[in-house]
């Protein structure tokens, strides 16, 4: 695998999925040059790794806003929504400014609720953290919030301008969150590539350890098939 790959996932709008490690500058590059403030969503379990990004990109010029939210779907409630509302609106946050969320599937798919709905609409970035995260819930701009009556009841189709997949970040995961993750890898192999299924059982061990070329060439091959998805079928209409 190169320093970066790229996959592209088609479609109105069309946006890029970056996957590579140290990729620290790509997400600061990566930012639109219209952008003035950005509302980093993150898990407080990132703590560390927000703060890096966010002095990055205060060093580059943006004016950031860090919202620290519950992990995992705790975070995906109609009042962590509301608050990060209470954040741009309190912020000044325009329609060219950005949102970027920071963590696993929970995060992403409340920030870009989020983004989706503040002024019909911002600009945002997804960095997942998790191994599901990066296959799955961060591509294809499935957004949404929890509610009593179910899970993603509330929520909007709307598309990231950008996924940066940080390798580096997978290497952080207990090994239990990698294996749990590759279900959904896994789920790939069935569904669309065979080879999916081949690396895995060659040595999982190798396949599992996220500082492996392996790791790196599943991760792509999986991203690979849900970009094509997406594509085809941005709101689930029949693929």
């Amino acid at each position: 695998m190169q320093t970066h790959e790229t996959v592209r996932v088609s479609g109105q709008p069309g946006y890029d999925v970056l996957i590579g490690r140290a990729m620290l500058d790509d997400v600061v590059n990566g930012v639109p040059q219209q952008v003035v403030k950005i509302l980093l969503v993150h898990q407080t379990a990132l703590q560390v790794a927000s703060d890096t990004l966010a002095e990055a990109l205060r060093a580059k010029g943006f004016e950031v806003f860090q919202a620290a939210v519950p992990d995992g779907e705790d975070a995906k409630r109609i009042e962590v929504a509301s608050w990060c509302w209470g954040l741009l609106g309190q912020s000044d946050f325009t329609r060219s400014d950005l949102v970027i969320g920071f963590g696993g599937g929970a995060v992403t798919d409340l920030a870009g609720f989020v983004a989706a709905t503040w002024l019909r609409g911002l600009d945002w970035i997804a960095i997942p953290t998790t191994v599901a995260g990066a296959v799955d819930a961060a591509i294809g701009g499935k957004t949404g919030i929890n509610t009593a009556e179910g899970k993603n009841l509330v929520g909007s189709f709307y598309a990231p301008s950008a996924v940066i997949i940080d390798l580096d970040t997978l290497s952080t995961l207990p090994k239990n969150e990698i294996l749990a993750g590759f279900g959904e890898v896994v789920k790939y192999g069935f569904i669309a590539d065979e080879r999916i299924l081949e690396l895995i059982e060659a040595d999982v061990a190798v396949a599992t350890d996220s500082t492996s070329e392996v790791f790196a060439e599943l991760i792509e091959r999986s991203v690979a098939i849900k970009a094509r998805v997406v594509g085809e079928d941005f709101k689930e209409a029949g693929l």
